[in-house]
């Protein structure tokens, strides 16, 4: 760290910081010291490693100078594709024949050797470290496919015998590998051999009754009697889980009921807003006190109610409880108060301050500050307006993309199908 000193600066280096700056000279000194060995000047006798064989292509990116004639030491970028390496014959054959032991293995899966096979194998389709590419067939397919899918449902209790092929290659070099296998049926508990008896004498017996109208079950079976039962319906031990999902889905929604219904009142009250301050400005301007304009404005929304000419709205409904409420006594700046507190709105609390005032104060100054207030309610009211236009737009975005994705599927899935 710079420090001032005097008529000069000195440096000042705390033990963290002195770490850090000879860490980052020693990483510039062993990755400089790494390029020379692994960059530099390409000599004669040197050249572009290859890749393994089944790697790929390595690109080389190099520069070369004396390219240039006018300037030999010019050094001119080049990108060199190396191709991987390849097998010699001798490299191949020897390479094919250290695998043969190895797929015999590898193939097995569950089984336990080649001469007893109950379950699937395992063919892979290629050996990567070696680069090798595998291709599996079967002379008996339905028994044991070249996917290495074993069908042995029906097998014969000596087993039944089958061959693989495996066809591998690796650059130009190609080798064929025999796997004698030999099938038998699956391993079952005596409890899954039993019932695979059953269902197959079962089977027998519905080929002879065919021309019944039910399968009769026999009562004894070699010597033992039967029962039978359907299994119970053990579904309906979810409708406990699902009462209690619907439970909590009925307590988010009535919580969000509840929200919903409060943001509406907000909003119809902030849009009431303007008109509330527009009347009183008006009632006021015509002589009538400021109880005189609640009475008349309450008055007009409750016959427009009762015409039906009206719907309900919150701010007015206010406005009728603080008109009973001055009707039964309670004191104006205390009705006001309360008619504001009510509603819980910035706006209302600030209308019920200036009524409480003119009260206090006499209402010499009330319809200016009411004129003042209607302007700046009126652009509030222009400003929600044009924030819920906003609001339903983006609320109309994801059926617009939804038919968006419907017309795209209408176009792409014909054109898909032409070209089969």
């Amino acid at each position: 760290m710079w420090k001032k000193r005097g008529k000069g600066w000195k440096v000042f280096f705390t033990r963290q910081q002195a770490v850090c700056v000879a860490a980052g000279i020693g990483l510039y000194a062993f990755m400089a010291i790494a390029s020379g060995r692994n960059g530099g000047t390409i000599s004669d006798g040197g050249g572009l490693k290859r890749a393994g064989p089944g790697q790929g292509e390595i690109t080389y990116e190099i520069e070369v100078s004396g390219l240039d004639k006018e300037e030999e030491h010019r050094k001119v970028p080049v990108r060199i594709p190396v191709s991987e390496r390849r097998y010699s014959e001798r490299e191949a054959t020897e390479l094919f024949d250290r695998l043969e032991n190895r797929l015999e293995k590898e193939i097995l899966g569950e089984n336990k050797s080649l001469a007893e096979i109950h379950s699937n194998l395992s063919l892979k389709s290629g050996l990567d470290d070696y680069g090798v590419k595998l291709r599996w067939e079967s002379d008996n397919p339905e028994l044991v496919d070249s996917l290495g899918n074993v069908h042995n449902e029906r097998t014969k209790e000596q087993g039944e015998p089958a061959v693989l092929r495996a066809r591998a290659r690796v650059g130009r070099h190609e080798h064929t590998y025999e796997f004698h296998v030999t099938v038998y049926p699956p391993v079952m508990t005596p409890e899954e051999k039993a019932a695979d008896e059953f269902l197959t004498w079962a089977g027998e017996e519905d080929l002879k009754q065919q021309t019944e109208d039910y399968l009769k079950l026999p009562s004894v079976y070699y010597g033992k009697k039967l029962n039978y039962y359907l299994p119970k319906d053990n579904s309906y031990r979810l409708f406990p889980v699902l009462g209690l999902f619907m439970a909590a889905l009925l307590h988010i929604k009535k919580g969000m009921d509840k929200q919903n219904r409060a943001k509406k009142r907000e909003q119809q009250l902030l849009f009431d807003y303007s008109e509330v301050v527009s009347k009183l400005v008006v009632y006021i301007g015509a002589g009538l006190t400021v109880r005189g304009a609640f009475e008349r404005i309450a008055a007009g929304y409750e016959a427009g109610i009762k015409e039906g000419k009206r719907e309900v709205r919150p701010a007015y409904e206010e406005m009728l409880k603080t008109v009973f409420q001055l009707e039964s006594g309670v004191s104006e700046g205390r009705a006001f108060g309360e008619f504001g507190r009510r509603c819980g709105l910035q706006p209302y609390l600030k209308l019920c301050t200036l009524l409480e005032q003119s009260q206090k104060n006499g209402s010499r100054q009330l319809r200016q500050a009411l004129e003042l207030e209607m302007v700046s309610a009126f652009e509030q009211r222009k400003n929600l307006a044009k924030k819920l236009g906003e609001e339903a737009g983006t609320k109309l975005l994801l059926p617009l993309l939804f038919m968006l994705f419907v017309v795209m599927i209408m176009i792409v899935v014909p054109a898909f199908l032409s070209f089969y």
